[in-house]
């Protein structure tokens, strides 16, 4: 009688222990790929402004391609000219023209191999038409604003350019493929 009453209830305690361990798995371990919640990258731009000679909302007037390398993944460095709209701390003015350098991660794919392109696009301003918060500082070697943080909280995917040399400006149509 006790193996006959051991057995019933194998199955089913077994089938517990799985549940209980793949419910603890999918709390403690992240998923591969997963994308991150858009929220961080502001949390981190409110951070990075103390750190900042100008804290501006901007719109993007133009991209430029100024370099590109690696092929899988691939990164551009991108010359951005940013259009000042409204300034909360710096130097410039409202309608001021800043141009800043900024490097871009492109996607590899579609689906989790875009995740990390499409959280670049939250975290700087750099496709054309696009208005973000920028926190900027001098460089004095550079003699020009580099990129502290950035918070762009409604990206509008637009194209950048992939090429060296190729420039994309707000307003153009998106290139045919």
């Amino acid at each position: 009688m006790h193996t006959r009453h051991t057995k019933q209830w194998a199955w089913p305690c077994s089938v517990l222990a799985t549940a209980f361990l793949l419910a603890w798995l999918a709390e403690s371990t992240p998923l591969a790929g997963q994308p991150i919640n858009p929220q961080v990258y502001k949390k981190q731009f409110e951070k990075a402004k103390a750190d900042a000679d100008v804290i501006a909302k901007v719109r993007v007037l133009a991209a430029v391609c100024t370099a590109a390398k690696g092929e899988k993944p691939r990164t551009v460095t991108l010359q951005v000219s940013l259009q000042v709209l409204d300034v909360d701390k710096g130097p410039v003015k409202k309608n001021d023209v800043v141009v800043v350098s900024h490097e871009v991660g492109l996607p590899t794919g579609p689906g989790p191999r875009s995740y990390g392109y499409m959280g670049a696009v939250r975290q700087f301003p750099f496709t054309p038409g696009v208005k973000g918060d920028v926190a900027l500082r001098w460089d004095k070697e550079r003699k020009a604003y580099v990129n502290v943080a950035g918070w762009v909280e409604q990206p509008n995917n637009a194209s950048i350019p992939t090429e060296v040399g190729q420039a994309f400006v707000a307003g153009d149509p998106a290139p045919k493929k």
